[in-house]
This record gives structure tokens, sequence and C-alpha cells, in this order.
């Protein structure tokens, strides 16, 4: 078993590599750093929404790129909302939040075509020379489809224009921080 775990290490590595583009001069590649940090916040925001007893009965999900981050799902009080936006407040690397949870019901479990149109929409992206989806973040709630990314305003407006026109996609809302 070591043998094969210790085989199969450099192969990992390098498949991750390819997932992970490290910065230079261009300001919109993301770091190894800004990664991890997206992934720290992304957890504690979730244990920190999950902890809260106030937020019992909805349905919230949390994004970060670049420390920017988004909160989508549904709730069934105005409270709720906003404590799930509280509940980032002191988080270590957040910039900036969105806060796009539904009011309404209770929380449902969402669409559960978003995985598939969130796929088709990567899918739509790679065929598009004009989109680097590399540089791009994609979350569907309820049919919804977010952007994340540091982009220049042409590439980020190509990215939202290929989105719309996925079959299935409701709206497209644009998040991203431009050069």
């Amino acid at each position: 078993m070591k043998r094969w775990i210790a085989a199969s290490l450099p192969a990992a590595a390098l498949a991750l590599a390819g997932c992970v583009t490290v910065s230079g001069d261009d300001p919109t590649l993301r770091t190894p750093r800004q990664l991890l940090d997206d992934g720290k916040i992304e957890r504690q925001a979730k244990r920190r929404i999950a902890a809260d007893e106030k937020l019992a009965g909805g349905r919230v999900n949390v994004a970060s790129y670049d420390g920017i981050v988004l909160l989508t799902g549904q709730v069934a009080h105005p409270s709720q909302r906003d404590g799930a936006e509280r509940a980032l407040g002191g988080i270590p690397y957040v910039r900036k939040s969105h806060n796009e949870i539904q009011v309404g019901g209770a929380g449902s479990e969402g669409n559960a075509n978003d995985g598939w149109l969130t796929a088709k929409v990567f899918s739509k992206f790679a065929a598009d020379k004009a989109v680097d989806a590399g540089r791009i973040k994609v979350v569907t709630d309820d049919g919804v489809v977010y952007l994340l990314g540091v982009l220049p305003r042409a590439h980020a407006d190509a990215a939202a224009e290929a989105a719309r026109t996925v079959q299935g996609v409701r709206k497209v809302v644009k998040l991203f921080d431009y050069l």
C-alpha cells in the first residue's frame, strides 16, 4: 500500500499542477496562495453558517474567488439572509461579498439540474475562443448562473453571453472584478 501511495504522489502532483495556474505578471491569474485562501474562506463560512441555529431550515451555499464571496440559496426570513452575511464578518481574506440568497419558503434543495447546467456552461466556454474558463468560477443555483473572476470587461462579457445561450439557464449574474 505504501508503494502504491508513493508511486501515485508524482502523478497526483502533475495532475493538480494542470489545475492551478501560477500567476506571474498577469493579474488575472490566481496564485496558489489565493486558491488556498478561497478554500479557507469557504470552509470557515460554511462552519459558521451551519453552527448558527437561527439559520436552521435554510439552504445557504458559499463560494469564494479571489476573496470575493458569493452566498446563494434560500431561507424563510430576511433575518436569516442577513445572518448568513454577518457570518462572514472577521473571516480573513474576504474582500467583499455578494448576498444572492433568496427569501421565501423553507430552504429547498435547489434545482436538481444545477450541476448539469454548470457543466454545460463550462463546455460552452471550452468551445468559445473568446472565453478563458480557467479564470472564471461558475456557480449555479436554481437555474441562475453566477460568474466570478478577475477579467477584462470584454472577456467577462463574452463569458456572460456564452453562458446565456446554454439551454436551461434562467439568468446570468456577472460578479467579476474588471481589469
